[in-house]
Protein backbone atom coordinates (compact mmCIF):
# COMPACT_ATOMS: atom_id res chain seq x y z
CA UNK A 1 0.00 0.00 0.00
CA UNK A 2 1.24 3.38 -1.03
CA UNK A 3 0.78 6.63 0.93
CA UNK A 4 1.51 9.69 0.15
CA UNK A 5 1.50 13.11 2.66
CA UNK A 6 0.92 16.94 1.75
CA UNK A 7 1.89 19.03 4.43
CA UNK A 8 1.98 22.97 4.62
CA UNK A 9 4.97 24.26 5.18
CA UNK A 10 6.24 27.37 7.32
CA UNK A 11 10.35 27.08 6.42
CA UNK A 12 12.81 29.94 7.84
CA UNK A 13 14.32 32.03 5.19
CA UNK A 14 17.19 29.52 4.91
CA UNK A 15 15.18 26.45 3.80
CA UNK A 16 13.19 28.68 1.48
CA UNK A 17 16.30 29.45 -0.06
CA UNK A 18 17.53 25.51 -0.08
CA UNK A 19 13.78 24.58 -1.58
CA UNK A 20 13.81 27.77 -3.89
CA UNK A 21 17.38 26.22 -4.84
CA UNK A 22 15.74 22.62 -5.65
CA UNK A 23 13.25 23.64 -7.44
CA UNK A 24 15.29 25.58 -9.83
CA UNK A 25 17.57 22.95 -10.49
CA UNK A 26 14.52 20.71 -11.12
CA UNK A 27 13.33 22.91 -13.53
CA UNK A 28 16.46 22.76 -14.82
CA UNK A 29 17.11 18.98 -15.20
CA UNK A 30 13.14 19.08 -16.87
CA UNK A 31 13.99 21.32 -19.40
CA UNK A 32 17.04 19.36 -20.47
CA UNK A 33 15.19 16.48 -20.50
CA UNK A 34 12.84 18.11 -22.79
CA UNK A 35 15.13 19.15 -25.15
CA UNK A 36 16.49 16.20 -25.09
CA UNK A 37 13.78 14.43 -26.03
CA UNK A 38 13.12 16.78 -28.86
CA UNK A 39 16.02 15.61 -30.61
CA UNK A 40 15.04 12.18 -30.63
CA UNK A 41 13.17 10.64 -33.56
CA UNK A 42 12.16 7.61 -31.11
CA UNK A 43 11.18 8.31 -27.60
CA UNK A 44 13.15 6.53 -25.46
CA UNK A 45 12.48 7.09 -21.72
CA UNK A 46 15.72 4.89 -20.43
CA UNK A 47 17.85 7.02 -22.64
CA UNK A 48 16.53 10.00 -20.90
CA UNK A 49 17.07 8.45 -17.38
CA UNK A 50 20.36 7.90 -18.07
CA UNK A 51 21.47 11.24 -19.03
CA UNK A 52 20.66 12.81 -15.49
CA UNK A 53 24.15 11.22 -14.57
CA UNK A 54 26.05 12.72 -17.48
CA UNK A 55 24.40 16.38 -16.53
CA UNK A 56 25.68 16.06 -13.32
CA UNK A 57 29.07 15.70 -14.31
CA UNK A 58 28.28 18.87 -16.98
CA UNK A 59 26.84 21.00 -14.06
CA UNK A 60 28.14 19.89 -10.68
CA UNK A 61 25.29 21.86 -8.70
CA UNK A 62 22.89 19.04 -9.70
CA UNK A 63 25.51 16.80 -7.00
CA UNK A 64 23.64 18.93 -4.38
CA UNK A 65 20.09 17.23 -4.88
CA UNK A 66 19.11 14.29 -4.58
CA UNK A 67 19.14 11.63 -7.16
CA UNK A 68 15.61 10.47 -6.74
CA UNK A 69 14.36 13.78 -6.93
CA UNK A 70 16.35 14.58 -10.34
CA UNK A 71 14.68 10.74 -11.54
CA UNK A 72 11.66 11.96 -10.67
CA UNK A 73 11.62 14.55 -12.92
CA UNK A 74 11.69 12.23 -15.93
CA UNK A 75 8.75 10.48 -14.67
CA UNK A 76 6.74 14.16 -14.58
CA UNK A 77 8.11 14.26 -18.05
CA UNK A 78 7.02 11.58 -19.22
CA UNK A 79 3.72 11.85 -17.27
CA UNK A 80 2.70 14.61 -18.74
CA UNK A 81 3.37 13.47 -22.48
CA UNK A 82 1.19 10.57 -21.35
CA UNK A 83 -1.67 13.51 -20.93
CA UNK A 84 -1.24 15.35 -23.91
CA UNK A 85 -1.25 11.91 -25.90
CA UNK A 86 -4.33 10.98 -24.47
CA UNK A 87 -5.72 14.57 -24.55
CA UNK A 88 -5.18 14.24 -28.37
CA UNK A 89 -7.02 10.84 -28.69
CA UNK A 90 -9.92 12.26 -26.99
CA UNK A 91 -9.72 14.66 -30.18
CA UNK A 92 -8.52 17.59 -28.11
CA UNK A 93 -6.46 19.95 -30.20
CA UNK A 94 -3.14 20.12 -28.19
CA UNK A 95 0.39 21.46 -28.79
CA UNK A 96 3.64 20.29 -27.51
CA UNK A 97 5.16 20.26 -24.07
CA UNK A 98 6.51 23.43 -23.35
CA UNK A 99 10.14 24.86 -21.46
CA UNK A 100 8.90 25.86 -18.32
CA UNK A 101 9.75 28.98 -16.58
CA UNK A 102 10.80 29.83 -13.18
CA UNK A 103 6.96 30.78 -12.30
CA UNK A 104 6.13 27.17 -13.71
CA UNK A 105 7.88 25.36 -11.78
CA UNK A 106 6.04 25.32 -8.51
CA UNK A 107 6.80 21.25 -6.91
CA UNK A 108 9.49 19.02 -6.44
CA UNK A 109 9.08 15.22 -5.38
CA UNK A 110 10.87 13.48 -2.39
CA UNK A 111 9.65 9.85 -3.64
CA UNK A 112 11.89 7.66 -1.62
CA UNK A 113 14.27 8.82 0.59
CA UNK A 114 15.87 11.75 2.01
CA UNK A 115 13.69 12.94 4.75
CA UNK A 116 12.06 12.13 7.96
CA UNK A 117 9.18 12.77 9.51
CA UNK A 118 9.05 13.99 13.28
CA UNK A 119 5.66 13.85 15.25
CA UNK A 120 4.90 15.74 18.14
CA UNK A 121 2.12 14.82 19.95
CA UNK A 122 -0.80 13.37 17.60
CA UNK A 123 0.94 16.45 14.61
CA UNK A 124 3.60 15.62 12.23
CA UNK A 125 5.77 18.88 13.15
CA UNK A 126 9.00 18.94 11.59
CA UNK A 127 10.37 17.73 8.56
CA UNK A 128 14.12 16.57 8.68
CA UNK A 129 16.54 16.09 6.03
CA UNK A 130 18.71 12.54 6.98
CA UNK A 131 20.30 11.33 3.80
CA UNK A 132 22.38 12.95 1.12
CA UNK A 133 22.08 10.73 -1.99
CA UNK A 134 23.59 12.49 -4.49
Amino acid sequence: MRRTYKFRLYPSKEQEKKMMIVLDRCRFVYNKMLEDLNKQKKLNRNQLQNSIPRLKEKYPDLKEIYAKVLQYESYRLFSNLKSLSRLKKNKNKVGKLRFKGISWFKTFTYNQLGFKLLMNGKRFQKLLQFHQNA
